[in-house]
């Protein structure tokens, strides 16, 4: 059975595509910022225990 409008098809698999890259990405973002603030909190605690010593 074909579709009476085949780009429907076509527009619903971009919305797909672009809703799948936007999760990638915010995943991403995500990841890097949680990376980037254990760093942080990682060189924190050096320094503070530097200072203790």
């Amino acid at each position: 059975m074909s579709n009476t409008n085949p780009n429907d098809t076509k527009l619903e698999q971009q919305r797909s595509d672009s809703a799948e890259a936007a999760l990638e990405s915010q995943t991403e973002d995500s990841h890097n910022e949680s990376s980037e603030a254990a760093a942080e909190r990682i060189a924190a605690n050096l320094e503070s225990s530097k200072e203790d010593k």
